[in-house]
């Protein structure tokens, strides 16, 4: 089945998954092709998970005593009341009960989506120890960060700056960073050196950190990245996941992952914190390495071996990045720890088949990549 248009009113139960097997599929295909589907489910996703984030906690029953007074007392019962009320007068402080439940996760849902996509006010430092400067003079303990002008902090200087309900981004010692842009729905700072740690609530795709060597694409995440001198560096996610994009090379980095990333190449290969030291070599050496055939071969050879179920984002990258020809070795040592899905190839694999790469993606279990089909950015242009 396809849709003429869009898939809306199937996406709250696919998010559920109360579909049967053949629509789930069907909405699945779906979402790959409609770009306003995807964005409309990733807000239902948000939704929801703000929902399962409210605390839960009970009225006092003296409450529900004062509302049924209330009611007993007015003389000309109202049509809900009427009809409803007595027909389930054991459920009276149940039904309530649910209402208005119900009622406060969906105002607390849309007030606090709104606070995620509305306008905000500029980047603002709310914390601030040693010396940093702004532009050129000294930052304030209460600056703002006004779009274009760099934050650098000194050897002692760390600070924490914060905008909205988007979120707060710690500076490390020795940084260098500024605001690209601030608007609704894109919020874009630029590090040129040093350490940030981000921690991100809003939806995905809103928050974006360009490098010199890789755009960072926040995904529902908290991750650390570091820039050295020459422009390349590391991001380690400990939530959620980042994407990370260089002129069409990219990168899903999930949490618990490290991906490195190099000046004029890109992102690398994201791998585990706990992969073995063999792997993250060979991985290396894939990457970043200037090897001749031979010593390519024995480095994919060793990071196929070393690689154990836990690896399997890793090694789902690897059929991206290695040569055709190695490719079916990278397909076999995948397919042992996640079995290839209906409807994928070895040859649409071989090929590079993006649908097909998606699809065993999201058998891995770490999220759809509909989240970074649909937020990717070009490649960074604001260092030359």
């Amino acid at each position: 089945m396809m849709w003429n248009r869009h898939a809306g009113k199937y996406l709250s139960a696919y998010l559920h998954n109360e579909l049967s097997p053949s629509r789930m599929q069907e909405v699945r295909d779906h979402l790959e092709a409609c770009a306003a589907c995807r964005r409309e489910f990733e807000e239902i996703r948000f939704g929801a998970s703000l929902a399962q984030a409210l605390p839960k906690a009970e009225a006092p029953t003296a409450l529900w005593n004062d509302l049924e007074r209330a009611l007993d007392a007015q003389s000309n019962a109202s049509l809900l009341r009427r009809v409803w009320w007595p027909q389930w007068p054991a459920l009276r402080p149940a039904w309530w009960a649910t209402a208005v439940g119900a009622l406060a996760v969906v105002l607390a849902g849309v007030w606090l989506f709104k606070l995620a996509v509305l306008p905000h006010s500029p980047w603002e430092v709310v914390s601030l120890q040693g010396d940093a400067t702004l532009g050129d003079r000294r930052a304030a303990q209460s600056a703002r960060l006004p779009v274009g002008q760099w934050l650098v902090t000194g050897a002692d200087a760390r600070a924490v700056l914060r905008v909205g309900a988007i979120g707060e981004v710690e500076v490390e010692p020795e940084s260098r960073l500024r605001v690209l842009r601030a608007r609704s729905g894109e919020q874009r700072l630029a590090l040129e050196r040093g350490v940030i740690h981000a921690t991100i609530w809003a939806p995905p795709g809103r928050f974006f950190v360009e490098t010199p060597s890789a755009v960072a694409v926040d995904l529902g995440c908290a991750y650390t990245m570091e820039v050295d001198a020459e422009g390349s560096g590391v991001v380690a996610v400990s939530s959620g996941w980042v994407g990370f994009e260089w002129q069409g090379r990219e990168s899903l980095v999930p949490a618990g992952a490290v991906c490195r990333t190099r000046r004029g190449v890109g992102p690398g290969t994201p791998f585990r914190l706990e992969a073995s030291p063999a792997l993250k070599q060979a991985l290396w050496q894939l990457d970043f390495g200037n090897l001749d055939s031979e010593r390519r071969g024995d480095s994919l050879a060793t990071a196929l071996s070393e690689a154990v179920a836990e690896d399997s984002f890793t090694l789902w990258h690897l059929l991206r990045r290695v040569d055709a020809g190695d490719r079916t070795a990278v397909f076999a040592r995948l397919n042992q720890y996640v079995p290839v899905p209906s409807g994928v190839t070895l040859e649409g694999i071989l090929q590079g088949d993006p649908s097909m790469l998606a699809r065993w993606w999201d058998e891995l279990g770490l999220g759809s990549t509909s989240w970074w089909r649909l937020w990717k950015q070009p490649s960074p242009r604001y260092l030359r």
